[in-house]
């Protein structure tokens, strides 16, 4: 199941959701009243707390500020955390503590512990 935390349009207007929210892969939609993602990705207000928080581990694929912000959010609440991409290039901006993989098995090693494959 797919499972979208979404954000509110801004502090001022927290019950509307934010334009784009949820996509067309999310099943089961929890709306909030937090408003911040992106560069904001760390903030209080920022649904990435939600995300990082009620995970067993966390993936990084390549994104942008907001991935990166949950890779740092992943370090600050001492989760598991790996990156994973073929390509290095497209995850150079994220945190270089957080251990890398660029194969499917190097991945699943990871996760072996903490989730049922």
């Amino acid at each position: 199941m797919s499972i979208g935390i979404i954000p509110c349009v801004s502090e001022s207007d927290r019950g509307t959701p934010k334009a784009g929210y949820p996509n067309e892969f999310v099943e089961l939609a929890i709306y909030t009243h937090l408003p911040f993602s992106g560069p904001q990705g760390t903030h209080d207000l920022s649904r990435n707390h939600i995300n990082v928080l009620s995970c067993a581990a966390i993936v990084a694929l390549p994104g942008e500020a907001g991935t990166a912000a949950e890779v740092s959010l992943a370090i600050r609440y001492h989760k598991p955390v790996i990156v994973y991409s073929p390509n290095h290039g497209l995850v150079e901006h994220f945190p270089h503590i957080v251990p890398r993989v660029d194969s499917i098995e190097g991945l699943t090693g990871f996760l072996r512990p903490y989730v049922v494959l």
